[in-house]
């Protein structure tokens, strides 16, 4: 009897796959991320009228913020501690201003013949490089076709006008910066209280706690940094008044304050003292002088005090640094270049507090320090079991 098999169909080939209509869709994360970095970009150049004395609010409340806890703890009303910081705080600054208010109109006033009278007082300075200035007006002969042509002086624009017509808007500045820091101090801490309180999450008990912890460590830092500004500008005074130059207190309140701007503050200090010792001192030797010990006060400041006053928790790359200085500066100019240091700090206090943001704490902190982080991130890991080879 026959038997019928079954015979299996055959297989169909399968279709190869079509390309979708929509076309490559793989570099759409990169493209939105592009745009989105620009997007902020324009935001914060554009807003900064706005963002900036936000952020300049941010970062006095976050500065004087233990002292206002200081005096919590001390039973003072929260909102009177606040404004009684403020107030100090205010009176200071009037009081430093009121002192060097007049120097320092009197030195703008003076700069459009600043740069001529000190290429009077480097002449012999020029004239030991003789040579190389025979070489140069060779070149400068040669590539002018034989004629000596004559340098016209360039006109000084008048900067009265311009800062008169921004006055109004600085003060604006001033006043919202001032009240915003007041309420930062006085209710900052409880409308954070409420916010956790109101989510009623675990996860924001924890997001709390992570910003409080950022807060005092940056709180911390910032204000081991100005008392280490304020004896710098201390020693810069008096640095100035045994070299004879005169308002020694400006060139001190210049250095402190400065001085938040790393690298590019002492830069512009050290230049300005050593300008105004050309200008006021007989010869070379007393700018040469006064040049040479603020480069040492300044060196010792950054090299060796404040490294051993802050620690290397919130140390940062320096190529950050001034990368973040660059492009702050760029945004929002002076108070960009201010805030740079403190933005990065935020980012990287945060990045140590979060787990799994460890590796933009690496990256933000320099080679020496990222290597100890990374070795004792190491260490704290559980070991790997290792299976046996078949």
């Amino acid at each position: 009897m026959l038997t019928a098999t079954a015979v299996p169909p055959p297989e169909r080939a399968t279709p190869p796959a079509e390309p979708s209509a929509g076309g490559d869709w793989r570099h759409v994360p990169l493209l939105l991320t592009i745009i989105t970095v620009l997007a902020i970009v324009a935001t914060l150049h554009l807003a900064r009228g706005l963002l900036i004395p936000i952020a300049l609010a941010f970062f006095i409340a976050m500065l004087f913020s233990p002292v206002v806890n200081r005096l919590t703890r001390w039973h003072v009303p929260r909102v009177l501690a606040a404004g009684a910081v403020l107030l100090v705080l205010l009176g200071t600054a009037g009081t430093l201003v009121d002192a060097t208010i007049d120097p320092a109109r009197e030195w703008l006033n003076r700069a459009p013949g600043v740069l001529r009278e000190v290429e009077r007082k480097i002449r012999p300075l020029q004239r030991m490089a003789a040579q190389f200035d025979v070489v140069a007006a060779h070149a400068e002969r040669v590539a002018e076709g034989g004629t000596a042509g004559q340098r016209a002086a360039l006109p000084t624009p008048s900067r009265s006008g311009t800062l008169l017509m921004q006055t109004p808007a600085v003060l604006v500045t001033i006043a919202g910066t001032f009240f915003l820091t007041f309420f930062l101090l006085a209710w900052g801490p409880s409308l954070l209280a409420r916010i956790a309180g109101g989510v009623n999450h675990p996860r924001a008990d924890r997001a709390l706690r992570i910003v409080e912890s950022a807060q005092q460590e940056i709180a911390h830092y910032l204000g081991t940094i100005a008392i280490i500004n304020v004896c710098l500008g201390l020693a810069t005074a008096g640095i100035t008044a045994a070299f004879g130059l005169p308002t020694p207190m400006l060139w001190g309140v210049l250095a402190a304050t400065l001085n938040f701007i790393p690298y590019a503050g002492s830069a512009v200090t050290l230049g300005v003292i050593t300008i105004v010792a050309l200008l006021t001192q007989d010869g070379v030797g007393p700018a040469v002088g006064v040049a040479l010990t603020y480069l040492a006060l300044a060196t010792i400041e950054g090299q060796l005090v404040q490294p051993l006053a802050v620690g290397r928790r919130l140390s940062l790359s320096p190529l950050l640094v001034f990368l973040a200085l660059w492009v702050w500066g760029w945004l929002w100019g002076v108070a960009g270049m201010l805030l740079a240091t403190p933005t990065l700090l935020a980012i990287k206090a945060l990045a140590c507090q979060v787990q799994g943001m460890e590796g933009i704490a690496r990256m933000l902190s320099p080679s020496s320090a990222s290597r100890v982080q990374s070795a004792a991130d190491r260490l704290r890991r559980k070991p790997v079991p290792v299976q046996p080879a078949a």
